[in-house]
């Protein structure tokens, strides 16, 4: 996680990185956190989920499999056929849909 802070620029885009960090720990305290791809990537041993920061928007990739599951949910954030985006706004990050995406991904 060190590697990928030294890569952002600003402050506020450090803290989106450890707040995503944070969220998605809480529920795989025991996943390898690694760079792949130039995003912070969480394996448990298989590829759960990875984030990114971006200019303007936090990118969250759960892998293809959990979109179709909660595609209701997800609606307003699906930008690609796999990826979500939220806005770079800590308190708008939707933490238990994230922790909810990253356990399911764990399970299936």
């Amino acid at each position: 996680m060190d590697e990928y802070l030294q890569t952002l620029d600003n402050e506020n885009d450090k803290l989106l990185a450890k707040k995503m960090a944070n969220i998605i720990s809480q529920v795989l305290p025991d996943a390898e956190v690694r760079l792949s791809y130039g995003l912070v990537g969480y394996y448990q041993p298989k590829q759960i989920c990875f984030f990114g920061i971006y200019k303007n928007h936090i990118g969250f990739y759960p892998t293809d499999k959990p979109i179709d599951h909660f595609i209701n949910e997800i609606k307003p954030y699906l930008h690609d056929k796999t990826t979500l985006q939220f806005t770079k706004a800590v308190d708008e990050i939707p933490v238990e849909l994230v922790q909810k995406i990253a356990l399911w991904n764990l399970n299936n």
